[in-house]
């Protein structure tokens, strides 16, 4: 899938159905990337999804960091300010849906009600993996009539409410905790850790980290951080010729022998086999490993 923008445009322009007005993939690394919800001339809502670095949201006020993971519901107009910081060090990379239309507003303010302006979901969980099939929908020229739009923007905005239903946590800001936790593992997963140094790195014992991981990402701390490992070894898969061993070092394995079993029992193929058949892939699809 190609990192790039779509664009909806209306006959109507008072459509009164559920209209998505554009869903893409970006990224900037420049602080001239500032958007003041007052300042903007239009109506509409908006959902931002952060992939890599972080963003940040003045909303009402109030500071919110939006890291890996973490996306906010805005409306606009509304008191509010999101912007690129270079003390990030690394670029913001996002995805995004803007939509309007008369039933949109009131379901939105319910989203917003449930879950606050930031959420954190997964990058498995459901209305994630819809706006990347949106995308690719929109790729292949598939979302073209107003109505299946409609319904497609519907489907999203319900799959929100009901996770949020169904998952109290589920639209809240992972604890700080948690995010120093997750921070070591995806900056240090080339080394050996251990359990002691990613409770220590979440300022909790380990028992406590444990519980703490099993209630907010749904996986002990070990087995995300294996996921995490995998997920590189698939990037550098696709997009090197580093040989299997060296991969496995690379990602934290000191075994290329159990780096193979634990790749082929996540991922259902050995490495080789992951490498060969992926190839029609290109680099900038994204694999979740669950």
């Amino acid at each position: 899938m190609l990192k790039t923008n779509y664009d909806f445009r209306y006959n109507d322009q008072n459509n009164p159905l559920m209209a998505i007005r554009s869903i893409g993939w970006e990224s900037t690394a420049s602080e001239t990337y500032r958007w003041d919800g007052m300042a903007r001339d239009d109506k509409f809502v908006l959902f931002q999804y952060t992939l890599a670095g972080e963003g940040h949201l003045i909303y009402h006020g109030r500071h919110y960091t939006v890291p890996k993971h973490q996306g906010f519901f805005l409306r606009i107009p509304d008191s509010h300010c999101y912007y690129y910081n270079s003390a990030s060090k690394t670029p913001w990379e996002y995805i995004f849906l803007v939509a309007s239309g008369t039933h949109v507003f009131p379901l939105w303010h319910d989203l917003m009600a449930k879950a606050g302006p930031v959420v954190s979901f997964k990058p498995q969980a459901r209305p994630i993996s819809m706006l990347w099939d949106m995308m690719q929908t929109a790729g292949d020229n598939g979302l073209r009539d107003k109505y299946e739009i409609s319904l497609s923007l519907y489907d999203w905005i319900l799959s929100c409410l009901r996770l949020m239903d169904g998952m109290p946590d589920a639209g809240k800001p992972l604890p700080e905790s948690i995010q120093r936790a997750l921070q070591l593992m995806e900056t240090q997963y080339h080394r050996l850790l251990t359990l002691d140094e990613i409770a220590a790195a979440a300022g909790v014992n380990k028992h406590h980290c444990c519980r703490l991981f099993a209630k907010h990402i749904g996986a002990t701390p070990i087995h995300q951080l294996t996921k995490i490992r995998i997920a590189e070894a698939c990037r550098l898969l696709r997009q090197t010729d580093e040989t299997v061993v060296a991969i496995a070092t690379s990602t934290g394995f000191d075994n290329s022998s159990y780096f193979g079993k634990v790749f082929r029992k996540l991922v259902g193929a050995s490495p080789q086999q992951f490498r060969e058949q992926d190839g029609n892939l290109t680099s900038d699809n994204q694999l979740f490993v669950n």
